[in-house]
C-alpha cells in the first residue's frame, strides 16, 4: 500500500473532528481480530499531537477505513496485519509569506522554526498566527 494514500485518508478523517488548536504528528490504527478469526483494523485511531498528548478518533465509514481494509488484505498475504503508524506532515510554508505570530514580534516572513508549535495558512498580507491550523486576524 502506497503511503501516501494512507497519508491523504488520515488527514482527511482528521478534518471531521474537533479542533483541539494543536498540531497533530501522527495516527495509529491498531489491528483487531473478531471471533472468525478474521483480521481487520479497529475503527478507532489514536492521534499523536506535538506535544505527546494523545486522543482517539472515530475512524468508522471514514475514507480511513476502507483504505485499511484495503491495506489489511495486502498484509494478510504476507503472513500478518500489523498496527499502522501514520506520519502528518504539516503543511508547507507559502514563499514570502508575510504573518505575525505569537512567538517573534511583528510582521516576519513565515519559516519553519516559526511554526512551531504554531502554523499558518495564507489569509490576506499579514494574517495572526495563533495555534496549529487556525488564523485569525
Amino acid at each position: 500500500m502506497d503511503t501516501s494514500t494512507l497519508t491523504s485518508a488520515a488527514v482527511e478523517a482528521l478534518q471531521h473532528r474537533e479542533s483541539t488548536g494543536k498540531a497533530v504528528t501522527s495516527v495509529t490504527v491498531e489491528p483487531a481480530r473478531d471471533d472468525s478469526g478474521w483480521t481487520s483494523y479497529k475503527g478507532t485511531a489514536l492521534i499523536t499531537y506535538h506535544d505527546g498528548e494523545t486522543q482517539t478518533l472515530n475512524i468508522r465509514d471514514t475514507a480511513l477505513t476502507a483504505v485499511l481494509e484495503k491495506h489489511a488484505d495486502d498484509e494478510a498475504e504476507l503472513g500478518s496485519v500489523q498496527t499502522v503508524v501514520i506520519p502528518v506532515p504539516l503543511p508547507r510554508v507559502a514563499p514570502n509569506n508575510r504573518v505575525r505570530c505569537e512567538e517573534h514580534p511583528g510582521v516576519h516572513f513565515e519559516t519553519v522554526g516559526c511554526r512551531w508549535p504554531h502554523n499558518v495558512t495564507a489569509d490576506g498580507d499579514e494574517p495572526q498566527v495563533g495555534h496549529p491550523y487556525r488564523v485569525t486576524n
